[in-house]
């Protein structure tokens, strides 16, 4: 109780810092809403070849689920960089030696950048509805969020891992930047892995983006299967609990040393 107390203080703390950024809130939209009205259109005419593998939608409403991804993966991933400003700027130091776990910070930080990027998420969402991308049911929009959010935890540990053993904001956006888009252009996002070559194809299925996409885009089309569904979501809360308990254990043992 104590730890999830602790981590609830933190996680309030970069809320309250969130909220304050209503400029990042901003530029962190340009991107993706660029990709889904941009892209969206520029490909319309492949309708024909994402249809020649099953799916009868248009092209925004087959690479919708892929940008609402986007938009979590660079949310959550970038976010673990309030962590090395925490650690420069001395934050870090007073939370170390208060009574505070160093798990609970940790998790405090992976929560909140969680629910930041299900935040930006939605709002991605609410911008692909307004171009007339259409939902089977839009009750599931909460399970569409919820897996975002669950999704986003584990990708937020990756982060807090990459901020809690870097030793400098130059290191920290090189490693993110190279993690960041090539686990976006491996998965299903853009175009459907039956038209990858079967190597390609091999290696998306071992990226956890790629079956956060397809239930995401399962759950919007209204073709919901039992033993896909749960393959998928196995494989995202594996990923997950794998994730966060490594990133826990990273940054208590590395977030004592010099930065």
């Amino acid at each position: 109780m104590t730890m999830l107390v602790d981590a609830y203080t933190i996680f309030w703390r970069e809320m309250k810092r969130y909220k304050k950024s209503r400029s990042g809130i901003l530029i962190r939209l340009i991107q993706p809403a660029i990709w889904i009205i941009v892209m969206g259109n520029t490909f319309a005419s492949t309708r024909p070849l994402i249809q020649s593998v099953g799916f009868h939608g248009s092209y925004i409403e087959f690479m919708a689920p892929g940008v609402i991804m986007l938009t979590a993966i660079f949310t959550s991933i970038f976010g673990g960089v309030n962590t090395l400003w925490d650690r420069r700027y001395g934050f870090m130091n007073k939370a170390l030696v208060s009574p505070v776990s160093r798990s609970s910070i940790a998790l405090g930080k992976m929560l909140a950048i969680s629910l930041i990027s299900t935040l930006q998420s939605s709002l991605i969402l609410g911008i692909a509805l307004a171009l007339g991308v259409h939902i089977a049911n839009l009750f599931v929009i909460f399970p569409i969020l919820l897996t975002v959010t669950v999704f986003s935890l584990g990708f937020s540990g990756i982060s807090v891992i990459v901020a809690a053993t870097s030793k400098s904001q130059e290191t920290f956006w090189g490693v993110i930047n190279f993690l960041g888009m090539p686990l976006f252009m491996l998965s299903p996002a853009l175009f459907p892995l039956e038209l990858l070559p079967s190597w390609l194809a091999f290696v998306a299925r071992l990226n956890p983006v790629t079956y956060s996409v397809l239930l995401i885009r399962q759950m919007m089309t209204g073709t919901v299967q039992i033993l896909p569904v749960a393959i998928e979501l196995s494989v995202i809360c594996g990923f997950v609990v794998v994730m966060v308990a490594l990133a826990s254990y990273v940054f208590t043992r590395e977030v004592n040393k010099p930065f």
